[in-house]
């Protein structure tokens, strides 16, 4: 609900893109252990933390943002930030065309082959842009596993190694 009304008053605005780059910057700071204390905190009186925020967010986020984060902390949501951020980010997605693709691989890609296989996740969402998180895992020792959304393809040699140990033992 807020990371929707968030996402509607930045894109009438045509803020989409600094309300996230804002949200990105907050999360950064979320990471903080102090700060998020600070943040979440129901010890903390409400109206100290607006003044907080304001200090510290003015000039470096937009005002919709630094707006935004003021309602969270009036109505007491703050702990909700990291979901909402989360969700914000997911509404921007959709609303772009845009699929996020977590792969992990046995043996290194070389930029062709992590371009190809960019064009196939594409095509198997429908034509949507792909961002791809690349990592390289070694410890699966070949092929890889993929993660589109709510599916999971995994072609690695270690899966497989375990799928025909768990048959010898019939």
């Amino acid at each position: 609900m807020y990371a929707v009304a968030l996402y509607e008053t930045a894109r009438d605005k045509g803020k989409i893109g600094e309300a996230h780059q804002g949200l990105q910057t907050i999360y950064g700071a979320w990471q903080d252990k102090a700060f998020r204390d600070f943040f979440t905190s129901p010890r903390v009186p409400r109206d100290t933390k607006i003044k907080g925020m304001d200090a510290a967010l003015k000039g470096h986020v937009t005002e919709e943002v630094l707006n935004f984060v003021k309602v969270l902390i009036q109505k007491g949501r703050e702990p909700q930030f990291d979901n909402i951020v989360e969700a914000f980010g997911m509404y921007r997605d959709q609303a772009e065309n845009r699929v996020h693709a977590w792969v992990e691989a046995g043996s290194p890609f070389n930029e062709a082959e992590k371009d190809a296989l960019k064009e196939r996740l594409s095509a198997a969402s429908g034509g949507k842009e792909v961002i791809m998180h690349y990592e390289d895992k070694p410890d699966l020792l070949g092929g890889a596993r993929v993660r589109l959304g709510d599916k999971l393809m995994d072609n690695t040699l270690r899966t497989r190694l375990n799928h025909l140990a768990i048959a010898l033992e019939k």
